[in-house]
């Protein structure tokens, strides 16, 4: 009965296996990795870094737009094309998100960059698009120069010696992130901000090792296995970190509410009668999300341009011209609006290191791309990277001239993507780029940046772009 049954079930699986493949059979055309490269690729041990230089090699070995079949019956394409740019991240229908983003729910929330419920997304999605707007910032200028002092006595303390950027500045922008959104400095709770910190370092190995497994992937084996009590954990700590602080800042508001004009983050969250757990899952997505991509965005600019002081000449006169030779006056909205090289150094950043280098849709409906017709229930993974490098000339080298208005203009449509396009792209990235704007003219403004000879930087995706040995670099006093 055993041996009958068995074959019954072999029989389903292939006849299932070949109606897949007849019904992707549109995606033959396409080059890509051979079956066996693919599961010697799930299967044998590999590293962060080992996953994301494989995933970048694809677009260079087979072009453009690569056939991958991740899943045994379900194919995923990764592209950089630029039709598939314009069709997919540019549309109103094509923004659903495939599961593989729900897994880290329990840890970062359930908010906006990860939101499968489309109708929610859509409905939240507004009320973020009137919070995060240029007077945001403007309100919240007086925070980042409280923690951009805080940060210059972190880099007092550790002149002239080695210090790790991605440390340093992971610290700060959680720091002001929190500060930003909750209203509470944890700048002097280490405990605290010691346990989160481990709990993200934790949860990431995690969610590595998970998403690379067939059968972790699924819940229910999972919570069979033994990382999943550790799993558990970083997520109670995650949830715990912020909602102490909600629920304290909530009661606050009740015993005392704000009758001023100037709302703070969580006033405009309780006027947009979002439910608790909404709130909650989206600061909890907003606390880590903004955090890792200001500290990323930041600390790969440093880095840069410690390797470059020809550069740190040109924003250090910018900033003088500015603001003057004070160093007790700090920039103010306006004025970070007019640095205008400082915000080509941030933007070759992101051209060369985007937070996010890898964004994934899936196609719900049929859809016609380049004149071809592409079934429904496709994943796309969207290499951001590969579009930064097949477009621009010299495109390993850091030139932030490129992003001059006179050169800009060359930048084929599209092509450029480091927050993503359209309805789905990043509700923060205009507060990210002024923040890194602000901190980068600060710190040039007080220090000079020197590089550590013979460091390779040693890129890894673990959800947010990193270099698994770090960023390290020297400051030292600048002598006006």
């Amino acid at each position: 009965m055993f041996w009958v049954l068995l074959t019954i079930l072999i029989f389903v699986v292939t006849l299932y296996y070949f109606y897949q493949v007849n019904k992707y059979k549109i995606i033959d055309d396409y080059p890509g990795p051979s079956a066996l490269e693919l599961f010697k690729f799930n299967l044998l041990p590999k590293s962060t870094v080992d996953s994301y230089n494989y995933f970048v090699s694809l677009n260079k070995k087979y072009g453009p737009v690569v056939k991958i079949w991740l899943k045994p019956f379900k194919p995923t394409l990764l592209v950089s094309d630029g039709k598939f740019i314009k069709s997919i991240l540019l549309s109103k229908e094509h923004v659903h998100k495939p599961r593989y983003y729900s897994l880290s729910e329990g840890f970062i929330g359930n908010g906006l960059p990860i939101m499968t419920d489309i109708n929610l997304w859509r409905e939240e999605r507004k009320i973020f698009g009137h919070v995060f707007n240029n007077q945001f910032i403007i309100d919240y200028i007086s925070t980042f120069k409280r923690h951009a002092r805080k940060l210059s006595e972190s880099i007092n303390e550790n002149l002239n010696q080695p210090i790790d950027l991605q440390i340093l500045l992971l610290r700060y922008g959680l720091n002001i992130v929190y500060d930003l959104l909750l209203n509470e400095d944890i700048s002097k709770q280490d405990d605290r901000v010691n346990r989160y910190m481990e709990s993200v370092k934790i949860f990431l190995e995690l969610h590595f090792d998970r998403i690379h497994s067939p059968l972790k992937i699924n819940d229910t084996i999972y919570k069979l296995t033994n990382n999943y009590k550790s799993w558990t954990k970083c997520c109670d700590e995650a949830r715990e970190f912020v909602e102490s602080t909600l629920k304290k800042v909530i009661k606050l508001k009740k015993e005392s509410p704000n009758k001023s004009d100037r709302k703070d983050f969580i006033d405009l969250l309780l006027e947009s009668n979002l439910s608790y757990e909404r709130i909650l899952a989206q600061l909890r997505t907003l606390v880590i999300a903004g955090s890792d991509t200001v500290s990323s965005l930041t600390s790969f600019a440093l880095y840069e341009l410690a390797n470059h002081p020809e550069l740190q000449e040109k924003i250090y006169q910018e900033y003088i011209a500015i603001l003057g030779v004070d160093k007790n006056v700090f920039a103010e909205f306006r004025d970070i609006q007019q640095m205008t090289f400082t915000e080509c150094v941030t933007k070759e950043t992101l051209r060369l290191f985007p937070p996010g280098p890898f964004i994934f849709r899936t196609l719900i409906n049929p859809t016609e791309i380049g004149g071809k017709i592409f079934p429904g229930n496709i994943d796309i993974l969207f290499s951001i990277i590969d579009s930064h490098y097949s477009n621009f000339d010299n495109p390993t080298e850091f030139i932030p001239e490129r992003f001059l208005p006179e050169n800009a203009v060359k930048i084929p449509a599209n092509a450029y993507l480091p927050f993503s396009l359209g309805p789905r792209d990043c509700i923060g990235k205009t507060v990210g780029i002024v923040e890194t704007k602000f901190l980068l003219s600060y710190i040039i403004r007080h220090f000079t940046l020197h590089p550590i000879s013979n460091h390779e930087k040693e890129l890894a995706g673990e959800i947010i772009l990193t270099s698994k040995n770090g960023l390290p670099i020297i400051f030292k006093k600048r002598i006006d």
